[in-house]
């Protein structure tokens, strides 16, 4: 995501990047990881990109997000998605990708956020 802050960054040690050895003050184009207001600018970035797309944040647990029958879950920068359709849950990962860099493990959750989860027959999830 942009930064909308002025952010100068010391390049780093060993590194040189111009010829005469001189430090070069660096300024970033896109945030980075820990840097303040990183999370937040995230944040406003994926909340922005799934609303674009139709999801709507529930208003009890600002994390889980809503189109249809499919579901969104966010953890910092870990999305569960989930849905009754497989089709449905599909496509979703298909936008998802086309507006983020998104890597899609495409396999059925054991664990997410410490919460163990069990896949039954008859489409019944057990949570602990």
């Amino acid at each position: 995501a942009e930064v909308k802050a002025t952010i100068y960054l010391a390049s780093p040690a060993g590194i040189k990047i111009n010829t005469d050895g001189e430090n070069v003050i660096l300024r970033p184009k896109k945030n980075l990881y820990g840097l303040k207001g990183a999370g937040r600018t995230w944040w406003k970035h994926l909340s922005s990109g799934l609303d674009k797309l139709g999801f709507r944040q529930c208003t009890s647990d600002l994390c889980v997000w809503k189109k249809d029958e499919v579901v969104v879950i966010v953890y910092v920068d870990d999305c569960l998605i989930f849905g009754n359709d497989k089709a449905d849950v599909d496509k979703t990962v298909t936008q998802l990708k086309q507006a983020f860099d998104l890597t899609d493990k495409g396999e059925t959750v054991e664990q997410y956020i410490g919460v163990k989860l069990e896949h039954e027959k008859d489409e019944i999830f057990r949570i602990y």
